[in-house]
This record gives C-alpha cells, structure tokens and sequence, in this order.
C-alpha cells in the first residue's frame, strides 16, 4: 500500500506526462503525414512546396484553433457557464484566421493569379472556418474527458484519504485496547508478586515501543510481528494459573513477508481475556502457518456458556476491529471466521499478503 502523498505524486505526474506524449505523437504524425502520402503516390505530384501549401499550413492553423480552445478558452468560457460569449468568440477566431489562411496563399504561394472576386473570398472563407470547426470540437471533448478525470481522480483522492483516516482510527482503537488488558493484568499481580509485577511492567514497555514506533507504516515484517506476538504471550503468562496451559507455533522464517500491522493481536487478546476458565484446566492455542504468500492464522480456546456472547457477538471491539480493517485492506484477499467445536472458540484468518 502507498502513502497518501505517494498516491498524489502518481496521480499528478502520471496524467500530465501523458498528455505531453499524446500531443506529441499526435502532431509529429500529422506533420509526417502529408510527406508520408507524397512518397506513396505513383506520380510524385506532390512536391515540398506543395506539402506546405495544401497540408502544414492547415494543420498549424487547426493547431492554434485546437490550443486556444483546450487551453484556455473551454475552461474559462465553456465550463464557466458562457457558452455564447464562448461560440461567438470563437466564430471570430475562425474567420481571423481564414483571412491568414487566405492572405498566406496570396502572399507566399502565387494565388495572385486566382480572380479575387467576393464570392471566392466567401467561399474560401466560408470553406476554411467550417474545417476549423473539428479542432474546436476536439478540443472541447478532450477538456470535458480530462474535467471528469479530474472530478474522478479528486473522488479516488478523496476516499483513499478518507480510507487512511478510518484505519488510523482502528489502529488507535487497538492501541489504547490493548494496553487497557495489559494493565488489569499488571494490576493483579500487584498485590500477589510485586517482581512478578515489575518484570511485567518492563516487557510492556517493550511491547508498547513496538506499537509506538514499529507500527506507523502501512505495512511491516511479519518477523516483527511474530516477535510481538510471542512478548505478548509470554506476558499473559505470567498472570495466568498454573492451570492454563499456553502453546504457540509460529514460523521462524517469514521470507521477508509484510502485513498490515497488529492484525492478529486481537485474536490473541480475546482468548486471554474470554477463553480462560474460572475453574479446571485450559489450554489456549496459537498458531501460524505460511504457504507460498498466504498466512493462516488460528487461534483456539475453551469456550463456557458465561462469556460466550462476548467471544461469538458483535460486541467484542477487536473481532470488530479486525472485520473492519480486514475488509479496508484485504477485501479479496483475506478470510476470517470463528465456530464453536467441540467445546472450543476457534478463529480463523488467513491474509494473502
């Protein structure tokens, strides 16, 4: 995932430069085109005084007509809502430079000799305005393509902006939630093992460095997730009876795998604080496993009939907090769910990273 302000870099750059290229290419072919047809034609009538008489004087002409419109003319007149003062401007355009055309043809190429009645000039007028008429046309229908572009690149900007705003939200959420857990933890064991309780405190600093630094980008090494993953268990463990028995099984290589931060934390969070019976023995379990560049991800613990609306609901901030970002992030590329078997909570996430 890129950042907002690489986002607007690609969709600022990449537009414009596309633009220069299809110009480009457009007018170097009009321009070839004309000596193109004169080298294919069997007769050679068309020499290099003809090619600039009959075609570069046209298309220079269609040239100034077409970029006084996309220029300036359609942004400013067009969509300003004048569209009269916009055609009538542009009918005397037109007709200024069918008199250079006409002039240019007097002057530089010998129709001195072409008898310069009113109805010739109209006619050649007349004639010349209504092929400028294309190029204005183009122009306009380029600008209104590029002005919904426009309105659609401001959209897409708008709603990646408003995406980033909403995972920020749910990364802040998970923040606070977690170190809310892990203090109630640190507080129980205040009273029944005050060293117990200090090392407990000097692991969470540790845990809580991570989310402060490690967690800002919008992707990180799963290692380091890893890693937090197995800090956090080896805290809950400390508080926990000698009745509950953890296990975890994470991969040691990750092959430079990255994932969108504390995606799994969750899961582990609501085994600890819903799986864990109040009486008798409980074994919560963790694991992952990588296949390729998918990550599957599960989780299992008792399940007991008094929390269960709190484990299954949609009340649980973190089982929310994961749909939601999972939906965000990884809208085809992600699978979650929980069931009940046998006795036990399970969760599954699987991230195609």
């Amino acid at each position: 995932m890129s950042t907002i302000e690489t986002m607007d870099n690609n969709i600022s750059k990449k537009p414009q430069v596309f633009k220069i290229l299809i110009h480009s290419v457009i007018w170097v072919f009009l321009l070839c085109m004309p000596i193109l047809l004169s080298t294919n034609n069997a007769n050679h009538e068309f020499h290099f005084i003809h090619i600039v008489e009959r075609w570069w004087v046209s298309i220079f002409l269609y040239a100034i007509v077409f970029y006084i419109n996309y220029l300036t003319m359609v942004d400013k007149l067009f969509f300003g809502k004048k569209k009269i003062l916009f055609f009538g401007a542009n009918i005397l355009i037109l007709f200024a430079l069918a008199c250079v055309s006409l002039s240019i043809r007097i002057v530089f190429f010998n129709w001195r000799a072409v008898p310069h009645h009113m109805e010739f000039i109209y006619w050649y007028c007349f004639s010349t305005m209504f092929s400028m008429v294309l190029p204005m046309v183009m122009a306009i229908a380029i600008r209104i393509y590029e002005h919904w572009q426009e309105i659609e690149t401001k959209h897409q900007k708008s709603a990646a902006e408003q995406l980033q705003t909403e995972l920020k939200h749910l990364e802040y959420q998970i923040q606070p939630h977690f170190f809310f857990n892990s203090l109630n933890n640190i507080y129980s064991l205040v009273d029944i093992s005050p060293e117990r309780a200090k090392e407990t405190i000097h692991n969470l600093s540790k845990l809580m460095r991570y989310l402060l630094y490690e967690t800002n980008s919008s992707l990180v090494p799963l290692d380091g997730e890893i890693a937090f993953m197995s800090k956090y268990i080896e805290l809950m463990k400390l508080r926990s009876a000698a009745t509950t028995v953890v296990e975890y099984d994470f991969p040691e290589n990750t092959n430079g795998i990255e994932v969108a931060p504390l995606m799994f934390i969750s899961l582990i969070e609501n085994s600890f604080k819903h799986g864990i019976l109040p009486q008798g023995k409980s074994e919560l379990k963790f694991s992952m496993k990588i296949e390729g560049r998918k990550i599957i991800f599960q989780t299992s613990n008792p399940y007991f009939e008094e929390v269960g609306s709190n484990l299954t609901g949609g009340s649980s901030i973190g089982l929310e907090n994961i749909r939601r970002r999972l939906n965000l992030i990884y809208p085809d590329k992600s699978e979650f769910y929980t069931k009940i078997e046998n006795g036990k909570f399970i969760a599954y996430l699987s991230i195609e990273a």
